[in-house]
């Protein structure tokens, strides 16, 4: 996964480490090395690869890791046990969110933020406090946002992981009553001026799962959402303009389609119909699994529409297919 989870022959040396210098060949270091294994490859392709599918995974290896834990094991061991432990955790955290679970995503992501500190892995708590505050910036909930992506950046200074939190924060901002667009403006440049300034080993992709990476296409992408939510429209539009091509190009389109919902809101709440419809329709066709970051979104610019044009003939079909759309995972 990155630098931080350690491999096969880590995991042996710190098994030495953790039981004076006496090298074990104990079936725990193969066991974790393979949950680890197993876990960077589904980090890898996490994006490309249906909720339906990883989250039956990421669950199953949690509850690996969690069995792990009960064993009488060194405390090196139990270290590196732990910072597996958070990472599976967290991003189960965000895979349950998306398919609505949230108070368990938010029950798991604690978990998961509590390991990574035992761990004494600033990339795994820095990830944890990132995945809740995405859960509660689309749950609504920008102050803990706020302080879970503040805490984040403190807790994993200097890392790609805080590159992420601090766009983050430029949302969280744009939420808060009377949040600012200049102050929002310049966490977004700043989130993207250090994204760019990454060497390319630290870019990862879009939707990569790894701390250790951020792609700047992806801080770009929060910093359209933020602008488009402070209702700064023409940085919205500036950033959509470098964000939107590349994620199609990148065949992202998930990422697509919750930029598109934002921007909707943003058009409903101007009173601009006809794009808030537009934009809608073409996100649900882009988006044909629901997941809860694209869903609340558009549940949010369906209530402004309704609330002054019900009766359009295509709000009520926008409407109409929202709900078909959303029927589409249960009956999935």
């Amino acid at each position: 996964m990155d630098a931080a989870t350690p491999n096969r022959r880590q995991l042996a040396v710190l098994v030495a480490l953790g039981t004076g210098g006496a090298l074990m060949t104990a079936p725990f270091v193969d066991e974790l090395a393979d949950l680890n294994t197993r876990l960077r490859e589904l980090v890898h392709a996490y994006e490309d690869i249906p909720l339906t599918e990883s989250l039956p995974r990421l669950e199953g290896m949690h509850a690996e890791a969690i069995r792990m834990s009960g064993r009488r094991i060194a405390p090196a061991q139990r270290k590196a046990l732990n910072s597996t432990a958070s990472r599976v955790g967290a991003l189960c955290a965000d895979a349950l969110f998306n398919t609505g679970r949230v108070d368990q995503a938010r029950r798991l992501v604690a978990a998961a933020y509590r390991h990574g500190r035992d761990a004494g892995d600033p990339l795994a708590v820095g990830y944890a406090r990132k995945v809740a505050a995405m859960v509660e910036l689309n749950e609504g909930q920008p102050g803990p946002a706020l302080s879970l992506v503040v805490d984040g950046q403190r807790r994993a200074p200097a890392t790609p992981v805080a590159t992420a939190a601090l766009a983050l924060e430029a949302r969280a901002v744009a939420a808060l009553p009377g949040g600012k667009p200049d102050d929002v403006a310049r966490l977004a440049d700043r989130a993207i001026d250090q994204a760019f300034d990454l060497p390319a080993v630290q870019r990862g992709s879009v939707g990569g799962e790894d701390p250790d990476a951020v792609h700047p296409v992806e801080i770009t992408y929060h910093a359209l959402i933020a602008a488009a939510i402070v209702g700064n429209y023409r940085a919205s539009m500036d950033y959509a303009d470098l964000a939107l091509p590349a994620l199609t190009a990148m065949d992202r389109p998930g990422f697509v389609a919750v930029a598109l919902a934002h921007l909707a809101l943003a058009d409903a709440r101007r009173g601009e119909i006809d794009a808030a419809v537009d934009r809608v329709g073409v996100a649900l066709d882009l988006a044909p699994r629901p997941f809860r970051a694209v869903g609340r979104p558009i549940g949010a610019t369906l209530a402004v529409l309704r609330a002054d044009h019900a009766r359009a003939d295509s709000v009520q079909a926008l409407a109409g297919w929202a709900r078909t759309w959303r029927q589409a995972e249960s009956a999935a």
